[in-house]
């Protein structure tokens, strides 16, 4: 039964809209200052105050796009130690899907899946090529700490971004050396028996500081909250070890080099090293699954001003992220009279011995396989100003990526190379110059699927302190390597293939809103109303409740449509607050069933307050998540509602020293330790004594059962930072 909207809920509706917040959403833009004009960057207005931003996001917000803007303070005030928590509580509409404390999750905007928000780390995507093992999630190996601000554009954004935004994007830019001399420390310690511990260090090279460095680094662990009940776990799986804990280790270290040959041209280039460690196994079949993904990273730009009627960026990367595991299973006497158990005595039939067998290739040392692919791509953007007739941007993007895993696994490993043409096109209006519209296409050239042709249209009318936008695109999704080419075989038994006949999933979306933002003295408001419409055609997906289990194209088309609405309060400097509402119906073609995992709605934002001298913060991150579901079983005849719950985060700051510069903070989670799942999943009996002893059959009901991934529950962790 679907749980009551909870009383808590209504309690925090009313005190977030009647009190303060951080505000975070782009409401409005204005002409770049000079300075910042010659960098890569903009001075947009972020509802009221001024903030940095890349360029791509200023011209976006001028266009017609909504983006909103999450800056580092906004994430410190978080205490957030992965970037999944962060998008939780700081990104509206933003939906995690698997589990945060498991090492493994991704970020779905609006309604999307995992394929139609593409997170980007200072222009390298995260995205999952599908190596041969298994899934890599890069996002997890996000250094929270190192994050300068979060630029999140909704709508669909494949435009400038490449495939796989079609919903929307996640750019994070991260620190970076700037010609100074400053240095950053912290640690944190709490829940869990949590420990990290990050920091960086900027140098100047030379008096002017024209080249410039930034050494940094950081490491958590910890051991992990429970993420599965006890009783979620399969008889034989349980009694063979799978109950354990879900420890979780993450390490980065990189170095990053700035040469400003003068002012109006600069060259970045950034090497880094993320490393994580955590254990998954799942209670239906796993006991005992250590993973370890290691994730190199290379990337530059350059950028030039030639004028002020051209600039010039050039961006590039590599990255090459591998991943192996150890997955095991319960050996299970299958002889009538019984077995050996693993220490002595005699095991009965269906019973495990205690002893675990590990899957092909996911076993112990050299037997444990390396799955993962290279990816390489190259990003050549012109922007041509005819000074009161049009504004120009041109490009070309190159993307190639390759499967890169150990010849174990019989994948083809040619290259994907994606060569795209771009043009936008931003018409002056002499009649109306407030007027901005932005009229975009492009081609992408490929082996794997010919030419793929997408647009993006984008407008904006300011109305005195109103304003009117809407924008729409196009986008693609190429199916992944596993998807492909995947194998997996338990006992000689194929368990999982993939399929090459698989096509490119299509996505077209738009949106539009009207917003407002005014000025009453020291009170600020503003204010924003939206609606999205999203359809996807040829949704890859995988089958439930068959084996071998595989993917294939959903001929119907997933229909997706929402309402958004955005209202920040800002009084002076003492208080400030936001909610932010998302509703969002998701439904296949001529059906009225919630697709899985897609919240029906989501309210969200946050309370602060600060004192007169702003050494003391207070601020209160609730966010209630909506009916969701999961489905599984025979023909999807389980249905599992695992939403309607409230999670409240919140953290004390206490800022001391002459520049304010060490930093104290409380940071409590799950303040009312509130009982939910992050997710939900449908397990089967397989390994279980009923099903090995014929007590039950694959077709019975009893041999689909489902168990919930949980939230974290009630804790505290404490942290300090300085900088100087």
């Amino acid at each position: 039964m679907p749980k009551p909207f909870h009383h808590r809920a209504f309690l925090f509706t009313a005190l977030l809209a009647s009190s303060s917040i951080l505000p975070i959403a782009a409401m409005a833009a204005e002409p770049a200052d000079a300075a910042a004009e010659e960098q890569n960057t903009s001075a947009i207005v972020v509802t009221g105050q001024k903030v940095e931003a890349t360029r791509l996001a200023a011209e976006a917000v001028a266009f017609g796009n909504n983006v909103q803007i999450v800056s580092s303070e906004q994430i410190a005030t978080t205490g957030a130690t992965n970037f999944a928590e962060i998008a939780q509580f700081l990104i509206k509409g933003a939906n995690i899907g698997y589990s945060p404390d498991e090492g493994e999750y991704t970020i779905r905007l609006d309604g999307g899946g995992d394929r139609d928000t593409l997170v980007v780390l200072d222009g390298v995507p995260l995205y999952d090529r599908g190596p041969a093992l298994e899934d890599i999630w890069g996002s997890t190996t996000i250094d929270p700490h190192m994050i300068e601000r979060v630029e999140v554009f909704r709508g669909g954004n494949s435009l400038f971004f490449g495939s796989n935004g079609g919903i929307g994007v996640i750019s994070l830019v991260t620190k970076r050396p700037d010609g100074t001399n400053k240095f950053e420390f912290g640690g944190q310690y709490g829940a869990f028996n949590t420990r990290e511990i990050w920091g960086n260090a900027r140098f100047a090279l030379d008096s002017e500081g024209r080249h410039s460095v930034m050494v940094y680094g950081g490491s958590i662990q910890t051991d992990g909250p429970r993420i599965f009940a006890p009783e979620s776990y399969v008889d034989n799986v349980a009694a063979a070890g799978g109950i354990q804990k879900y420890p979780l280790n993450r390490s980065n270290i990189g170095l990053k080099y700035l040469f400003k040959a003068d002012d109006k041209s600069e060259f970045r280039v950034n090497g880094q090293y993320t490393q994580i460690e955590f254990q998954d196994p799942f209670p239906d079949n796993e006991t005992f699954s250590p993973n370890r993904v290691r994730y190199p990273i290379v990337d530059f730009s350059l950028d030039r001003r030639w004028s002020d009627a051209l600039y010039t960026e050039l961006t590039g990367y590599w990255s090459n992220p591998k991943l192996n595991n150890t997955e095991t299973f319960a050996e299970i006497c299958r002889v009538a009279t019984g077995c050996a158990g693993m220490n002595g005595g005699t095991v009965p039939f269906g019973t495990t011995t205690g002893k675990s067998i590990p899957y092909a290739n996911k076993g112990f040392g050299n037997a444990s396989k390396v799955g993962g692919f290279q990816e390489r791509g190259l990003n050549f953007r012109n922007t041509i100003n005819i000074k009161n007739v049009a504004e120009l941007v041109a490009g070309v993007q190159v993307v190639s990526y390759k499967n890169d895993s150990d010849p174990a696994f019989n994948v083809q490993d040619d290259n994907t190379t994606v060569t795209g043409l771009y043009l936008d096109a931003r018409p002056v209006l002499p009649f109306s110059p407030d007027t901005k519209i932005s009229l975009a296409v492009r081609t992408d050239f490929a082996k794997a699927f010919n030419s793929k042709t997408i647009w993006k249209f984008g407008f904006r009318q300011p109305i005195g302190a109103f304003y009117i936008r809407a924008n729409g695109g196009t986008s693609y999704s190429l199916p992944r390597n596993n998807e492909l080419f995947s194998y997996v075989e338990l006992n000689g038994v194929p368990q999982t293939i993939g399929n090459p006949d698989l096509k490119t999933e299509s996505t077209e979306t738009y949106n539009a809103a009207i917003g407002f933002s005014k000025n009453f003295g020291d009170f600020q408001i503003n204010g924003e109303a939206g609606y999205f419409r999203t359809d996807i055609k040829n949704r890859i997906q995988g089958t439930s409740g068959v084996t071998p289990s595989t993917w294939f194209n959903n001929d119907r088309v997933t229909q997706i449509r929402g309402l958004t609405a955005d209202l920040d309060l800002i009084f002076g400097k003492s208080f400030s607050a936001n909610v932010n509402f998302t509703k969002q119906k998701a439904e296949l073609d001529g059906t009225n069933l919630q697709i899985n995992e897609t919240p029906e709605y989501m309210i969200g934002g946050n309370i602060a307050w600060h004192s007169a001298n702003e050494r003391f913060h207070v601020t209160l991150f609730p966010r209630y998540q909506g009916p969701e579901y999961a489905t599984g079983g025979i023909n999807n005849s389980l249905r599992k509602n695992f939403g309607n719950y409230l999670v409240v985060n919140g953290s004390l700051g206490w800022w001391v020293g002459d520049e304010k510069q060490h930093r104290l903070q409380l940071r409590f989670v799950n303040i009312f330790d509130e009982k939910y799942d992050e997710r939900y999943a449908y397990g089967n009996q397989r390994f279980g004594s009923a099903f090995i002893r014929g007590e039950i059959k694959a077709t019975d009901p009893e041999y689909y059962y489902g168990y919930g991934f949980e939230g974290k529950p009630q804790s505290v962790y404490i942290s300090y930072s300085t900088s100087f």
